[in-house]
């Protein structure tokens, strides 16, 4: 499904002139996709607030009302001002229609509004809308504290007034939302946390945009959904043998390490790879061998005191595989260090590159534009900061712009792992992954990661498609686990991987978005 920042929203609304659709209409469409969602959430209660800021946000809150009041519910509407040439018509018919709107101007206003409110059976947010950032001015604030204050459920138009919809940050007084219903296109911000805690359960609505008017869309922003990852599965034939669904060669493990080097191993071979051999330390060989079955263990030489002797690259490179991984549980020792990068700037096939690879390359960034083989990096914030020289905090309040400049940079596909896992891709694209639940929160799980996206690209699939794919499956088979409860062993990732893979294509997956019934949302 297509994002947008708030920046291409903003072009696309100030194009609806040149093809001839006025403003009004469109903000027509959404009041009564707003009004329908509501009385959806309503039911046979009728006691509604809604709460209008000045802009196009709180005339979208007017002409709701105006609807729900046609529905036979109880309205009461409290407003602030008015600002924009479409909000004040509708507010005028909202009042010809027989509803007073409360101005809020004193404390007695607010008194009042809060006391509606401990009565409402849902509240509606109308006060701000996409442009918002930074943090809330007083007279705002006061409002935001009453809705989060309210017993009853409250309903964001387009975003909750408070967040940020492009980076999703967060206001410190944001309004909590229950439900959120966004028009034309979801926010990209607002499936990014901290945002995605405020926004609740998330409709679209399809107010009515004209195809060549979204056609300007130039943001590049998708969410990986149930539906993508059906097109992207790739599927055997009824007489595949092992030789056609791809070979996975990993480069893993060193002693006391050997844990994640199986984990990665065992996920290639889960996720349809024909053949899987695992390259590791010759210390750490024989344990491997011991603990995997299915997998080939071969072991490389070590150089004194520890670490890969150098000549191993040369082994690998020459090794018949389709895909190379590396970095599990590998070890941070500078001789083997030095191995990674010569191995990156040498191999002939697409690379993902994790873990202690990830690393070796802290301050040799240029080691992956020595070689143009197509290359998967899966850092999570740490990693991700060695590598960059930017501190965690910075890293994970800018996670979608660092993901995109970073993966331009080093022309890449950058896998920043989180919630959201994001996918930055090197021509400019970046795909969410939010299939997963924070149960996944657990040691291995990276690893597993790792080898399922090996997996992907060796049965065909390029780089960028693995990794997407890859990362939505690893979200719904760590889902599927433990139903999203802590308590969740990365090994159980893998062997859920049949049944998630099944799932997906059987479109039993959750939709993150939920069509809000105005138009069918492709």
């Amino acid at each position: 499904m297509k994002l947008i920042d708030v920046e291409s929203m903003q072009d696309i609304d100030r194009s609806y002139g040149a093809y001839g659709l006025p403003e009004l209409v469109l903000m027509e469409h959404a009041a009564k996709a707003v009004a329908d969602v509501a009385a959806t959430i309503l039911g046979e209660s009728r006691r509604v607030v809604v709460v209008c800021g000045k802009g196009n946000n709180g005339g979208d809150g007017f002409g709701a009302a105006r609807w729900l009041a046609g529905y036979g519910k109880k309205v009461e509407v409290f407003g602030v001002g008015i600002s924009s040439n479409e909000a004040m018509t509708e507010y005028k018919l909202l009042v010809d229609s027989g509803v007073t709107v409360k101005d809020l101007r004193s404390q007695a206003d607010l008194d009042y509004l809060m006391m509606s409110a401990s009565k409402a059976d849902l509240l509606i947010d109308a006060l701000l809308g996409t442009g918002f950032q930074g943090e809330l001015k007083e007279s705002y604030a006061l409002l935001t504290d009453i809705m989060n204050k309210a017993a009853c459920p409250v309903l964001s138009v387009d975003i909750p007034s408070g967040v940020n919809g492009n980076t999703g940050a967060v206001a410190e007084r944001a309004v909590t939302a229950d439900y959120t219903i966004t028009l034309g296109r979801p926010k990209v911000g607002m499936l990014l946390y901290p945002a995605r805690e405020k926004v609740g359960k998330l409709f679209l609505a399809d107010i009515g945009i004209p195809p060549v008017v979204m056609a300007k869309d130039s943001s590049r922003y998708y969410l990986a959904d149930a539906g993508m990852a059906r097109e992207l599965l790739p599927i055997r034939s009824g007489d595949a043998h092992k030789g056609d669904c791809g070979r996975v060669t990993i480069l893993a493990g060193s002693t006391g390490y050997t844990g994640a080097a199986g984990l990665a191993a065992r996920a290639a071979v889960k996720s349809g790879a024909g053949l899987v051999t695992l390259f590791t330390h010759g210390s750490a060989a024989s344990v491997l061998a011991a603990k995997l079955d299915e997998e080939m263990v071969r072991p490389l030489a070590e150089v004194e005191g520890g670490g890969l002797k150098p000549e191993g690259v040369e082994t690998l490179v020459d090794f018949e595989t389709d895909v190379l991984a590396m970095g599990p549980g590998l070890g941070r020792g500078s001789a083997t260090q030095e191995f990674v990068r010569k191995l990156i700037g040498r191999a002939k096939v697409p690379m993902v590159i994790d873990a202690d690879a990830l690393n070796a390359l802290a301050g040799h960034q240029d080691v992956l534009l020595e070689n143009g083989v197509p290359k998967v990096l899966t850092p999570h914030a740490g990693e991700f900061s060695r590598l960059t020289g930017l501190d965690i905090e910075e890293v994970n309040s800018n996670r979608l712009a660092l993901a995109e400049k970073y993966a331009k940079r080093w022309q890449a596909v950058l896998v920043l792992r989180g919630a959201p896992t994001i996918v930055a891709l090197p021509g400019g694209a970046v795909y969410l992954a939010d299939s997963g639940s924070s149960s996944m929160a657990t040691g291995g799980s990276g690893d597993v990661l790792t080898g399922i996206i090996a997996g992907l690209v060796a049965q065909g699939l390029d780089a960028e498609s693995g990794a997407i794919l890859g990362c939505y499956l690893h979200g719904v088979a760590g889902t599927m686990a433990t139903e999203g409860v802590p308590g969740l062993a990365a090994g159980e990732i893998i062997g859920n991987l049949p049944q998630a893979r099944a799932r997906i294509l059987e479109g039993e997956c959750e939709e993150k978005i939920t069509n809000s019934g105005i138009r069918v949302v492709e």
